[in-house]
């Protein structure tokens, strides 16, 4: 594996990790992998470390070049979606120098990444955005996304946080009402898969059920995994401490084998 570090911005600050597979010549299909663009958790005021690498890793075991990216945070929206949108447009355009299928590349977000992945999958033909990124639509939609614990709605149990970063406190209710996916959603927004805990007190698990409505209204394919318990940012769930207790959560650990599952049918991996 080689282990390569970008700057997708003047400042360098905006930096996109890459976990890119050796090729193997005798396995024809190394040669075009399907990829996944990471975007970490943190209430977008910081990339969760445990939401970036371990990840990958998880992906790059399934077969995936796997990219982390670490995007602008405590700033307002569309900053961090913009960085997002690059970051999966240089994806693209540079296929085959990381030896990756431009057709089969999805994205993965936890918590906040996990609207920042989803507003990836259902704003990938806003105007400004594609305008600031000198893209095509077709270039910046992804082919899936993954959202574990996402956050979706300002509207229906929202996580305040992550809103009064992105829009500042007392936001109207048509900037949040917008930058609620499941007001997003369209026919033409690919499949997502959906993960989250029945009693995560931080983002409630009500993001994901409207989400996963607003897919099923518009025929978009989804698949929805609610598990009975858990804490808020299990990650891979391979150890996690609550209440200074540890708990070891093999039932929810599930959700990485149904999403390669879920990406191999979609993406046809």
């Amino acid at each position: 594996m080689n282990i390569k570090k970008f700057y997708l911005n003047a400042e360098k600050t905006v930096i996109m990790k890459a976990y890119l597979l050796d090729q193997v010549e005798s396995l024809q299909w190394c040669r075009k992998r399907p990829a996944i663009l990471i975007l970490p958790g943190g209430g977008y005021e910081y990339t969760s470390e445990r939401e970036a690498e371990p990840i990958a890793m998880r992906y790059a075991a399934e077969g995936y070049n796997a990219f982390v990216l670490y995007y602008t945070c405590n700033a307002r929206f569309p900053v961090a979606f913009h960085n997002a949108a690059y970051a999966l447009y240089k994806i693209r355009m540079r296929a085959d120098e990381f030896g990756i299928d431009p057709d089969k590349i999805a994205v993965w977000g936890a918590s906040s990444g996990g609207h920042l992945a989803g507003c990836l999958a259902t704003m990938w033909g806003d105007e400004d955005m594609l305008k600031a990124i000198g893209a095509a639509p077709e270039e910046v939609r992804p082919n899936a996304a993954v959202l574990s614990y996402p956050v979706i709605s300002g509207i229906t149990n929202p996580h305040k946080g992550s809103f009064e970063v992105l829009l500042g406190k007392d936001a109207p209710h048509s900037q949040l009402s917008r930058l609620s996916l499941e007001n997003r959603v369209t026919p033409k927004t690919p499949p997502i898969f959906i993960w989250c805990t029945a009693n995560d007190d931080c983002v409630p698990a009500h993001n994901s059920l409207v989400m996963a409505k607003a897919c099923v209204s518009n025929k978009v394919p989804v698949e929805l995994h609610m598990f009975d318990a858990g804490p808020h940012g299990l990650s891979t769930c391979d150890k996690v401490t609550d209440w200074n207790e540890y708990f070891y959560l093999d039932n929810v650990k599930a959700w990485i084998d149904l999403s390669v599952k879920f990406l191999a049918k979609y993406m046809n991996v």
